[in-house]
Formats: structure tokens, C-alpha cells, sequence
């Protein structure tokens, strides 16, 4: 397989070569004396703009298709974070873990720079300790991902589409895994894939959000839900300009402002208490387009107990779902009982139906 190296201006210098293995508890192998936690990662690796939005840190080939990434998060991200920031927010381990399997993509097995990931799947749970293994403390958070690469398929010589399966630790302690399924398309495939004009299409103007306290934000420009006549669905917010979410350029919405639209429809529906996505599992099925409408449904599932809450939630867009998620909600504060605080409501609350939403194939008109 193809040596590891980092592209930059000064041209790739050379990774360590195989550790010990991938139990180490620090930052630091102790084989090499490699420091996992130095610095970050080119954001090249991992398709981010913003030196800031890059988590991962170092990387270590343990074995034909295993690896150990050194991965950071800050104490306080701008915007995954939860109220109270008290831990640090669980959709951090699926961000990290998109990350993984770009920089594995691109320096573990040679996919050039320009080439397109397809994220098929992506999922994270909390492991045993549950939130209390993401406390925040007084430094930022260091993380190390021990990564399995299953159903890798190469063509011509090229990777083609592999599995990341990532058991992820702090402080040598397990805190969660997660996986991700990538395809890679090259620039010339993803241009007839997506047609010549889509980086010319103009997006939507993002519609009026949801209340924020609604959906677990402080900020209305993060709210990435609009209300609709249903109190079950919403009209998706794509908005371009977001630092985060539109981290650079795209042609389409990315997988992360899809989970975050499926965070938010659940903490909507369990209002006002709140709950934090403590296992995510999205499939994504097509590309969701950023000039026409998406709307976004949430439906609650049965629940073991009711401190856990399934919620599924799928976002539709001509007629068809386009991605679909399942989440785990659970309270943020543990299952004491609270007073009962009147709940503000959205703008069309409680305002009858509009004809045609009640139907099971919601229509995609906001």
C-alpha cells in the first residue's frame, strides 16, 4: 500500500511508520516519539477551508488497513456545542470521523488531491460512560481513533470506496466508535455526475427560522429548520454563508448540515426539555440540491424507557428521500423531573393544516 505522506507547499515529508499497536493511552507513541497531538492535520486531508474546522491531528499506519489517528477537539466549539457546555457535543465524534476517512482516503491509500468523496453512510454512539466521558475540562479535549478499513475496493490500481470503522478513546479511555462509508469519483466522473451547471446554480434564500430555543440554539442564523403548517415538519435551511456548515464551496448540501437538521427536528419534538443525539446512524441517498425546496420530518419511534427516545427523521426533496436518520435521544441533564415550563411556540403553530400535508408523500412547496 502507498506510504503516508502529507502534501503542502514545501512539498510531503514522511510519517512514522507502523507503531505498536493502537492501545496507547497518550498523545504520544512511544515507539517513535511521534507526537499525535502536535499539530493539525493538512486541511487539504480532510476538505476543510478553515485551519479551525480541522480536528484531526497525527496519524500512524498500524497494519494493511488499520490506522491511529490523534485527533482535538477545543473546549468550546463555536458551533457544535451543547446548552450549558458542560460536554462537549457527541456530533463532534461523526465530524471527526468524516474526517478520518478523508485523510485516509488521500494519504493512506493515494487518492489525489481534486477527487470527490461520496459519504454513503455515517454513525457514531457513546460508549459506557456515556456524556460524562465528553466532559469539558480546563484543556481541549485529545482524542485517539483506532481505525479499521473494511470492504476496501480498488479499480485500476485506484481506491474506489472503502469503510471506516473507528473505536474512539480520551485520555485511554473509550468514549464512543463510529463508521463511514466512502466512494471516491474523479473530478471528470463527478462533473458528468452532477452536470456542468450545478456550481452556477443560485441557491435558495434561506426561509425564517424556527425559534432557536426551539431546536437547542442560541443564534438564529444556526437554526437550520423553518416551520411549516405541520408541527412534525420543517423546511430545510441551507444557508450558504454559514462559516461552519459551508465550510467551503459546494454544489449541494453537505452530509454534516443533514445531521444537524435531524439533531435539531428531534430536540424540536422533545421540547422543552433538553436532549443531546447520544447514537446517530444517517443513510445518505441522494444529493440534496440547494435550489430547491427540502423538507425535513421527524417522527418519534417506541422507546424502551422513556428517558431514551428513538426519533427518525427523513429530508425529502422532489418527492423522493433524500437522506434519512435515526437518532438516540437523551436528556441532557439526566431523567430528574422538572417544572413544567410553558413551551414558545413556532409562527404556525397550531394553525389548521394546509391541504396536501397530511398525506404521507409531503409535498415540496414551503
Amino acid at each position: 500500500m502507498p506510504s503516508i505522506v502529507e502534501p503542502g507547499q514545501q512539498g510531503p515529508y514522511a510519517h512514522p511508520g507502523p507503531g505498536t499497536g493502537t492501545g496507547t493511552s497518550t498523545s504520544t507513541s512511544t515507539s517513535t516519539g511521534y507526537d499525535f497531538h502536535d499539530r493539525t492535520v493538512s486541511r487539504h486531508l480532510v476538505h476543510r477551508a478553515a485551519v479551525s474546522e480541522v480536528f484531526l491531528t497525527g496519524w500512524q499506519a498500524t497494519g494493511p488497513y488499520d490506522f491511529l489517528l490523534g485527533a482535538q477537539w477545543p473546549r468550546l466549539h463555536g458551533f457544535y456545542r451543547l446548552p450549558g457546555d458542560r460536554y462537549h457535543d457527541p456530533v463532534l465524534l461523526a465530524e471527526t470521523v468524516r474526517q478520518a476517512g478523508l485523510l485516509i482516503g488521500h494519504a493512506g491509500f493515494g487518492v489525489p488531491r481534486g477527487h470527490h468523496f461520496v459519504m454513503e453512510d455515517l454513525s457514531y454512539a457513546l460508549g459506557g460512560p456515556g456524556l460524562p466521558g465528553l466532559a469539558v475540562t480546563t484543556g481541549p479535549a485529545s482524542l485517539m481513533l483506532a481505525v479499521g478499513c473494511e470492504d476496501v475496493r480498488m479499480r485500476h490500481g485506484r481506491l474506489a470506496s472503502l469503510r471506516v470503522r473507528a473505536e474512539i478513546t480520551r485520555d485511554g479511555r473509550p468514549v464512543g466508535h463510529g463508521s463511514g462509508q466512502l466512494r471516491v469519483v474523479s473530478p471528470d466522473s463527478y462533473a458528468r455526475l452532477r452536470g456542468a451547471g450545478r456550481r452556477a446554480v443560485t441557491p435558495l434564500r434561506p426561509p425564517s427560522p424556527t425559534a432557536p430555543e426551539l431546536v437547542g440554539r442560541a443564534q438564529p442564523a444556526d437554526v437550520v429548520l423553518s416551520p411549516t403548517l405541520r408541527p412534525d415538519t420543517w423546511v430545510l435551511r441551507a444557508d450558504a454563508a454559514h462559516p461552519v456548515l459551508f465550510d467551503h464551496e459546494l454544489d449541494h448540501v453537505p452530509g454534516m448540515l443533514v445531521l444537524e437538521a435531524a439533531r435539531q427536528a428531534a430536540q424540536r419534538l422533545r421540547h422543552p426539555e433538553p436532549v443531546v443525539p447520544v447514537e446517530l446512524v444517517t443513510s445518505f441517498d441522494h444529493y440534496i440540491e440547494l435550489d430547491r425546496p427540502c423538507l425535513v420530518r421527524a417522527v418519534p419511534e417506541a422507546a424502551a424507557d422513556g428517558r431514551r427516545l428513538p426519533v427518525r427523521v427523513q429530508l425529502l426533496q422532489d418527492g423522493r428521500t433524500a437522506a434519512e436518520c435515526l437518532l438516540l435521544t437523551e436528556p441532557l441533564d439526566g431523567p430528574a423531573e422538572r417544572p413544567a415550563v410553558p413551551a414558545r411556540r413556532d409562527a404556525l403553530d397550531d394553525r389548521p393544516a394546509a391541504p396536501g400535508l397530511g398525506s404521507t408523500r409531503l409535498p415540496l412547496a414551503s
